[in-house]
């Protein structure tokens, strides 16, 4: 049983561990917007699946008759996640946060299924944390997740990325470039992602024409600003792909010299596995700063660079490009203390993947439970 929010840094994850583990039956739980990322996922599997929706709300919003209509949806959730769980029976349960995740597994609790709450973050979610207080494991993607005290049966286990990134990052070293094809991929994730149109967009046309004339940029956008960012790099005569959405991104990663992003727990994820740059332009209304607190870890082992949207002007980040451009030893560093420390994590991991060690936790708990069964049997 899989269980997550709709957005794509709750559902990657675990679509990555679903391709892992091919060989099981699937029960999804989640919202609307999830069910279209699963279904596209499903569509191109043989995978046997069924997909359940509970419509949720967050119950932190201000407004008293908000919080009550979310403690209601909560409570629908929950009645109705009992009576699918009561005839799915499922073996294990696995969340991935987000407010969608506490009514069905509330409801594997109830019925003492096995469970694992993955938290993708530097700090862990609220839905998460409530979560981990009845859950038999709590799998962190941070060796230093804050906001997790008192919380026992805590593992680390990174977090799962399709094998595509891990394998650019296992062939890849940063070499520096000719002037005339540096590349560099932008993509802003679904949230704050005006910024990137915007702000981001108007700063690399700002660009030195020495810089514009030697650059490639890949942009993913949304459909709202497809023309004006097109027009503009156009206008400008910058080389520019741009798009509403690439269907493998990991193909772009592969091409680019410098990837300027958020840092939302799968995107940090996918620049670690890849050993890519990145320029990381926190989301700055992320629930508790997490975002920051993601970035923060790459800068800190000097894997990377947070330019603070608020704090610092478009200038700084012209200039920081600027830098980069100039001086590519400094992603030659970079490439190679990204991959230092991805090799440091996957020692603590025993050399293992984040999808391998989920998987063999997921396996483990799956057969201590079927012994403890037949024993009692």
């Amino acid at each position: 049983m899989f269980v997550a929010g709709g957005t794509g840094g709750h559902i990657y994850p675990s679509l990555s561990l679903i391709t892992k583990m091919k060989d099981f039956n699937f029960l999804i739980f989640t919202d609307e917007r999830g069910r279209g990322y699963y279904e596209n996922y499903f569509i191109k599997t043989k995978l046997n699946y069924k997909i359940f929706c509970n419509k949720v709300t967050s119950p932190s919003n201000k407004k008293i008759i908000n919080k009550i209509i979310a403690l209601f949806q909560l409570f629908a959730s929950l009645v109705k996640s009992l009576s699918i769980l009561a005839v799915q029976k499922p073996d294990i349960a696995i969340g991935f946060g987000g407010y969608p995740t506490v009514a069905p597994m509330l409801a594997a609790k109830f019925f003492s299924i096995p469970s694992i709450i993955h938290e993708q973050n530097a700090i862990i979610g609220r839905g998460n944390k409530l979560l981990s207080k009845i859950t038999n494991k709590l799998a962190l993607s941070f060796v230093k997740t804050k906001k997790i005290e008192n919380i026992k049966n805590i593992i680390f286990t990174g977090n799962p990325v399709r094998t595509e990134f891990e394998e650019i990052g296992n062939n890849y070293l940063y070499q520096q470039t000719s002037k005339k094809s540096f590349t560099i991929l932008i993509y802003g994730g679904s949230l704050g992602a005006s910024y990137f149109s915007k702000e981001l967009t108007s700063v690399i046309c700002s660009l030195p024409e020495e810089i514009k004339n030697s650059i490639k940029i890949i942009q993913q956008v949304r459909i709202e600003d497809l023309e004006n960012v097109r027009n503009n790099y156009k206008t400008h005569k910058i080389d520019a792909e741009v798009s509403t959405f690439f269907q493998n991104i990991f193909k772009k990663f592969q091409l680019s010299h410098l990837i300027i992003t958020r840092s939302g727990g799968s995107s940090v994820a996918e620049i670690l596995a890849s050993c890519r740059p990145a320029i990381f332009i926190p989301l700055p209304n992320s629930f508790e700063n997490h975002q920051f607190e993601n970035a923060k870890f790459f800068e800190i082992n000097k894997c990377g660079w947070i330019f603070d949207q608020i704090k610092n002007s478009e200038n700084d980040l012209q200039n920081l490009i600027k830098d980069i451009f100039k001086n590519q030893k400094k992603l030659i560093s970079t490439s190679k203390k990204l991959r230092d420390l991805s090799n440091k994590l996957s020692n603590l991991r025993k050399g293992k993947t984040p999808s391998d060690t989920l998987s063999d936790l997921i396996l483990e708990m799956t057969q201590d439970s079927n012994n403890e069964m037949r024993i009692l049997c």
